[in-house]
C-alpha cells in the first residue's frame, strides 16, 4: 500500500507538525500510570500490616498518604496529558480545515455544483470534527491504559509467577467473546457510517431547501426521505446492539472476575508453604487493578475502526 494510501501514514503526516507535543502528552499519561500504581502498593502493606497486628497510627498514615499522593499524581498527570494532547488536537484540526477550504477553492465549478450540500458539510465538519476524539485520547489514554496492566503483570511475575499466571485465566475466556463481539465487525462499521453520512446528508438538504419544498407543496415527500433515513440509522444502530449484546454482557463480568481464579490458587499455594502472606495479599490487590483498563482500552475500537474510515474519507479531497 502506498503511503498516502495508508490511513494511519496519512493521519501521522497530518499531525507532524506537533508531533512533540503528542510524545510529551504519552510521557505524562505514563507518569500517571505509575502514580496511580503507588494506592494499590499502598492498599496491600496497609492489609499486611493489619495481619502482623501493627498498631502504630502513624504507620497506616504514612501509606494513606502515599494512597493520596499516588491519587493526586494519576489526576494531575492525566489532566496534564489531557491538556496538551487537545491543544496539539484543536490545531491540527484547523489545519485540515484550512486545506479542505484551500482545496475547495481550486476543485471545478462542476464538482461544487454536482456535490450535495450535505455531503460537504460531512466532510469539512463532522469528519474533521470525529477526529478529535482520536487524536486527543486515543494517543495517551490508550498507551497509559495499556501500561498500567503491562507494569502490574511484570510485578506479579516477580513476585510469583504462578499467582500471575492465575491472574490472567480469565482474559483468554473474556477474548473468546470479544471475538464473537467482533465478528463482521468492519462491514457492520461500515454499514453504519454510510447510514449516518446519508442521515446527515439529507437533513442538511431537507432543512436548507425547506422553502422552496413548502413553496412547491413537496412537504410530505421531502419529509419522507428524511425520516427514513432517520429511522434506518437509528434501527441499524440498535439492531447491531441487540446481536452483541450477549456478548459484551459475557465479557464485561467474565474478564473482571480474576479472584475467582486468584483466591482458590493463592489458597492451595499458601497451604503447600509455597507462597507467603505478604505475596499472596499483594497478588489480591495488585490482580484487581489488571481489567479495568483493559476494558477502557477496548472502548477505544470504535474510535480506530472511525478513524481508519475518517481520514480515509479526507485522503481523497486533501
Amino acid at each position: 500500500m502506498d503511503k498516502k494510501d495508508n490511513p494511519m501514514s496519512r493521519l501521522m503526516e497530518l499531525a507532524a507538525p506537533y508531533k512533540g507535543e503528542y510524545v510529551l502528552s504519552v510521557i505524562l499519561a505514563i507518569l500517571g500510570v505509575a502514580a496511580g500504581l503507588l494506592p494499590f502498593f499502598a492498599v496491600s502493606k496497609i492489609v499486611i500490616l493489619l495481619m502482623d497486628g501493627e498498631t502504630s497510627v502513624s504507620v497506616y498514615m504514612e501509606w494513606c498518604l502515599i494512597a493520596g499522593i499516588g491519587f493526586l499524581g494519576k489526576v494531575c498527570f492525566a489532566n496534564l496529558s489531557t491538556l496538551v494532547s487537545h491543544t496539539a488536537t484543536f490545531a491540527t484540526l484547523a489545519e485540515i480545515r484550512l486545506k479542505l477550504a484551500d482545496k475547495l477553492t481550486r476543485v471545478p465549478m462542476g464538482y461544487m455544483i454536482n456535490t450535495p450540500s450535505g455531503e460537504l458539510k460531512n466532510v469539512l465538519v463532522d469528519c474533521v470534527e470525529g477526529m478529535e476524539t482520536t487524536l486527543a485520547h486515543l494517543v495517551p489514554e490508550l498507551t497509559a491504559n495499556l501500561c498500567i496492566p503491562i507494569c502490574i503483570l511484570i510485578y506479579l511475575l516477580f513476585l510469583d509467577w504462578r499467582m500471575a499466571l492465575a491472574a490472567l485465566i480469565t482474559l483468554p475466556i473474556g477474548m473468546l467473546c470479544y471475538k464473537g463481539m467482533a465478528n463482521g465487525y468492519e462491514e457492520k462499521f461500515q454499514g453504519l457510517i454510510m447510514r449516518v453520512r446519508k442521515m446527515t446528508s439529507t437533513v442538511v438538504e431537507y432543512i436548507g431547501g425547506i422553502e422552496v419544498i413548502k413553496a412547491f407543496n413537496q412537504s410530505a415527500n421531502s419529509y419522507q426521505k428524511y425520516s427514513d433515513a432517520v429511522e434506518d440509522n437509528a434501527s441499524y444502530a440498535v439492531n447491531w446492539m441487540k446481536s452483541v449484546q450477549l456478548y459484551k454482557s459475557m465479557l464485561v463480568t467474565i474478564w473482571p472476575s480474576v479472584l475467582v481464579c486468584v483466591l482458590p490458587i493463592g489458597c492451595v499455594l499458601y497451604r503447600n508453604g509455597s507462597l507467603s502472606v505478604p505475596a499472596f495479599v499483594t497478588c489480591i490487590v495488585l490482580s484487581l487493578g489488571i481489567i479495568t483498563p483493559i476494558l477502557n482500552a477496548m472502548n477505544f475500537t470504535d474510535s480506530i475502526s472511525q478513524m481508519k474510515s475518517v481520514v480515509g474519507e479526507l485522503c481523497t479531497v486533501l
